[in-house]
């Protein structure tokens, strides 16, 4: 796989690019791209004039990017602070390969990926992606709740904001997809249409394998007085990578033929790699049509006495028995597409994941879900042999995934109904790890805008900076204003050192108390990207004895690199109203402590006390416990792994903050998480 090299004098034009919008010259799309201009070249179709036939309608809204220009942007910002591993899992049995959960923004992972330097993906996921099945929120503007309706993600994005997101993600996902990949994903009815548009242009309209037709939650719905249908499925749009893509044939069982027979080896469609070879003679498909199975299925059956050649014609035949099953069609209203089995909302039926799992992969292939939700991508893969990858930015949503994977020894077997037997094997090694962050000074100029991002960042916290020197008031560098009296640092990114090398841990901290001669005491506040802190808050002492509480206020780079596609930052800066708009974009990735208190109760727990720093819509406090969203329990934790058991949602506590919680023991522990 070709990497993407730049000189710094290449980075500084990509740069110029980026920010001025404008396309990235000829010369660098292909460091950009290697793998596109590489197939080309080998096609003998490095030519526009060839590239022109397979020109397609586009649609064209705000905030469309040019391909090259959101290539160009991975490249200019590079991968300064590399993937980070949480939490290991691993029994030593799968050599140097670790599956993956990813906590964080899915696009700043992917094009880590892309990016191919991260000593935990280098060489190990870049064009080596066999299949990605992705179900993104459908960009209808709801909100999902899990099991009791408190939120686990927001669908809010909507109209070309939503396009667009889903644009730049598969942008990336092809680039990582190998050669021979497949891409799927699941829609609906309100944008699929535009998405299967950007995605004809993305990977051409020749590589559109189909639309596959789901179905959705069923409810009973009476028609009368309304005014619209009912929507009973969603779809998944296919699509190759390339020529050399193919399906494995899989099928589903018959249920209404009486008897046996052979019927002929071809359907509908045309496929690549058409030629098969049976008995030692090369057959190939009649015009417009393609062989059901691919060259290991057809030596598969052959051997087992279920493909032969007609005796009269000579071609190939397949014997189809009642007990047996028939090929795959576009209509897989026969098996559920969601289930309910984790608590979490819109959670893919395992069923639907071992059909599109089967018919594209084989095993030892690796599988991606960048939208992993409940985690039933990865937890399909494990059962059949995959290797996978799958991607969230939900609390919620990991600690449902790691419980899934760590308990999957007692989740059914596959394909077995209701009463299947135990999977019984235990995970293969798995790592939770945190998408790391990219280096922001390469997409905005942060010594000539220091003192903007210094009011802008304050503004993030709510709050204001004021004309008084509070650098000489604390005697302290890096002091620009107070949050309830007390000093507030910004910590200075905008020199190299302190971003690259420096980071918040606690002898940073005692250096601070000596540098203010040993006698700072109280709260001392340090506004922070969250990539440059290595601890939360923390309290030491004085020359005197007296506690100084370091609090750190920590936010995602995520902010800065919206603020740099959207806004200008000496715009941004006095903006309340910009600041807002920014913050509920990117609500999720804050990683804000919490501070909660609970009391033991029979039968359960009453939460006491909760503060959490987020706004509601009116920018005012929320009141008593209206700002907890989720309470996850580990009844008996064992204080290396929290094994989520239970999850609590608002709806479900008291007024009294009292929740029913059965079995728990001296050990068991809680998360607390806030709506944000």
């Amino acid at each position: 796989m070709a990497k993407i090299e730049l000189t710094p004098a290449e980075l500084e034009l990509l740069t110029q690019c980026v920010n001025e919008q404008k396309d990235v010259p000829a010369e660098l799309l292909t460091k950009l791209s290697p793998a596109f201009f590489e197939k080309l070249a080998a096609d003998g179709r490095f030519d526009y004039k060839t590239l022109d036939k397979f020109k397609i309608p586009t649609i064209e809204y705000a905030g469309k990017r040019a391909e090259s220009i959101i290539l160009a942007q991975a490249a200019i910002t590079g991968g300064a602070a590399p993937l980070q591993v949480v939490r290991s899992f691993a029994n030593g049995k799968n050599g140097d390969w670790k599956n993956l959960i990813v906590q964080g923004d899915n696009l700043q992972f992917l094009k880590t990926c892309y990016l191919n330097q991260d000593p935990l993906v280098k060489d190990k996921v870049k064009g080596k992606i066999k299949l990605v099945y992705i179900d993104p929120p459908f960009g209808t503007g709801d909100e999902y709740g899990g099991r009791g309706g408190q939120n686990s993600y927001s669908a809010k994005l909507a109209g070309s904001e939503f396009i667009e997101g889903i644009r730049e993600r598969a942008i990336f996902l092809k680039e990582i997809l190998s050669n021979d990949g497949i891409f799927f994903i699941r829609i609906d009815h309100h944008f699929g249409h535009y998405v299967k548009i950007i995605l004809d242009e993305l990977f051409g309209k020749n590589s559109f394998q189909g639309e596959i037709v789901i179905n959705r939650i069923k409810k009973n719905v009476t028609q009368q007085g309304r005014q619209s249908l009912p929507t009973a499925n969603d779809s998944l749009f296919v699509y190759f990578k390339s020529e050399k893509s193919e399906f494995i044939s899989v099928f589903k069982k018959l249920c209404e033929e009486k008897s046996g027979y052979w019927r002929a080896m071809d359907s509908a469609g045309i496929r690549s790699n058409p030629k098969r070879v049976i008995e030692g003679q090369t057959f190939s498909p009649p015009a417009g049509r393609h062989f059901t199975f691919n060259q290991k299925r057809v030596e598969e059956l052959y051997s087992a006495g279920k493909i032969r050649l007609n005796p009269k014609t000579n071609r190939p035949e397949y014997w189809v028995d009642p007990k047996d099953e028939v090929a795959l069609d576009t209509n897989w209203t026969d098996i559920s597409g969601y289930t309910f089995t984790t608590g979490y909302p819109t959670e893919n039926s395992e069923l639907l994941l071992e059909r599109v799992i089967s018919m594209t992969t084989e095993n030892g292939d690796i599988v991606m879900d960048v939208f992993g939700g409940s985690g039933t991508t990865a937890a399909v893969a494990e059962k059949l042999g995959r290797r996978w990858i799958i991607c969230d930015f939900g609390k919620h949503a990991i600690y449902t995934m790691q419980k899934r994977m760590l308990n999957i020894t007692d989740s059914k077997k596959l394909n077995n109904g209701e009463k299947a037997a135990k999977y019984g094997q235990s995970p293969k090694p798995f790592c939770v790890v945190s998408a790391g962050a990219y280096d922001f000074t390469r997409i905005m100029d942060l010594r000539k805008n220091q003192d903007a991002y210094i009011t802008f960042v304050l503004g993030l916290f709510n709050i204001v900076r004021e004309k008084a020197d509070f650098s000489k008031k604390y005697k302290l560098p890096n002091v620009y204003a107070e949050k309830n009296g007390d000093p507030v640092e910004v910590f200075p990114v905008w020199d190299d050192e302190y971003l690259k090398n420096i980071r918040i841990d606690e002898e940073y901290l005692q250096g601070i108390i000596d540098a203010s001669g040993g006698k700072l005491k109280g709260d001392y506040y340090i506004i922070t990207p969250e990539t440059c802190a290595r601890i939360g808050d923390t309290t030491l002492k004085n020359i005197g004895k007296e506690k100084v509480n370091f609090k750190l206020l920590k936010f995602p780079y995520k902010v800065l690199e919206e603020l740099s596609r959207h806004f200008q930052i000496e715009e941004q800066a006095a903006s309340s109203s910009d600041i807002n708009r920014l913050i509920s974009s990117v609500g999720f990735y804050f990683n804000e402590e919490v501070k909660v208190e609970v009391e033991r109760k029979n039968g359960g727990i009453k939460i006491t006390k909760f503060n959490s720093g987020i706004l509601d819509k009116n920018g005012q406090r929320f009141k008593g416990l209206e700002s907890l969203a989720t309470v996850l329990v580990d009844v008996d934790y064992d204080g290396k792994i929290f094994d989520m058991d239970i999850a609590i949602y608002n709806k479900d506590i008291g007024e009294d903050g009292v929740v029913k919680v059965e079995g728990l023991t001296k050990d068991s522990h809680i998360i607390a998480i806030d709506k944000h």
